[in-house]
């Protein structure tokens, strides 16, 4: 999976592949991040460096604190980035959007309810795919009107998880 980390207006290319393994602007390292309390304190392994990582998460921004130095992180996933992409400048599309999956897997998650509002690219269903767990979030603003999946039904390719009006 491909994102984008933007920390203090610089943006890096990120790629998580198999193996512990990610290619950050193209430039490959080895890596192991595990949670060591089950909530915010993490094992950050990177290039055989150790480090303890505080991690706090509102939405797409993390607050990581490594080494008495804070890092204030923006992550966009690689399909936000290329919507946000595609529809910069153009309106947002009216009436009824179907969130499909953009790949076959297992719902983790449903974290909405039917008339909740939603904003654009808030979390919305946490797909589990290749071992991964990717977060599908909403398009744009708008309210919640059906949930056609819940949490253990595999999903395949372009099935419609939620339908946003």
């Amino acid at each position: 999976m491909k994102y984008a980390a933007i920390i203090n207006a610089k943006t890096y290319e990120v790629e998580i592949n198999a193996n512990n393994s990610v290619l950050v602007n193209g430039e490959p390292h080895s890596i192991d991040f595990r949670s060591i309390d089950g909530n915010s304190l993490y094992s950050l392994l990177l290039d055989n460096a150790s480090w303890e990582a505080l991690v706090q998460r509102e939405g797409d921004e993390y607050r990581v604190l490594i080494d008495g130095h804070l890092h204030v992180v923006d992550v966009q996933d690689e399909r936000t980035r290329k919507i946000a992409k595609a529809t910069k400048g153009a309106g947002a599309p009216a009436g009824d959007i179907a969130i499909k999956a953009p790949m076959p897997g297992l719902v983790r998650e449903v974290s909405v309810n039917v008339g909740d509002a939603v904003k654009a690219r808030q979390g919305l269903v946490i797909l589990e795919a290749m071992k991964m767990e990717n977060e599908i979030r909403a398009p744009r603003d708008g309210v919640v009107k059906e949930i056609r999946v819940k949490a253990g039904d595999k999903v395949e390719q372009g099935q419609a998880l939620v339908v946003v009006k």
